[in-house]
């Protein structure tokens, strides 16, 4: 099976306002050697997605309530972010001849 996107990008949403000219950080996950259709490779995407959830909304002052607040979040906004990417790649996957004769 080919698939067209062999990634999905998690932005993290600023937690404090930045400067225009910085960027949010961005992690793109790999999917493509996962198989998508069974429920074990779907675990290991939300457990990639997870990961990088992390990496771009880290909690750094455990200690700070607004901080962990902050980085809370950032990760609810950065999952709802990426929630339509993820049902997208797994939709292909499950019924990759379905979604590409409706492309036609």
């Amino acid at each position: 099976m080919l698939n067209l996107l062999t990634f999905l990008a998690i932005v993290a949403a600023p937690a404090v306002q930045t400067a225009p000219a910085e960027r949010a950080p961005t992690v793109l996950v790999a999917h493509a050697d996962l198989d998508l259709s069974r429920p074990a490779g779907r675990a290991r995407l939300d457990r990639r997605i997870a990961r990088a959830l992390d990496k771009v909304c880290p909690d750094r002052e455990p200690g700070e309530i607004a901080r962990t607040l902050a980085a809370a979040r950032c990760r609810a906004e950065a999952k709802a972010r990426v929630a339509p990417q993820r049902s997208r790649v797994v939709a292909q996957a499950s019924a990759p001849g379905q979604l590409s004769s409706a492309a036609r």
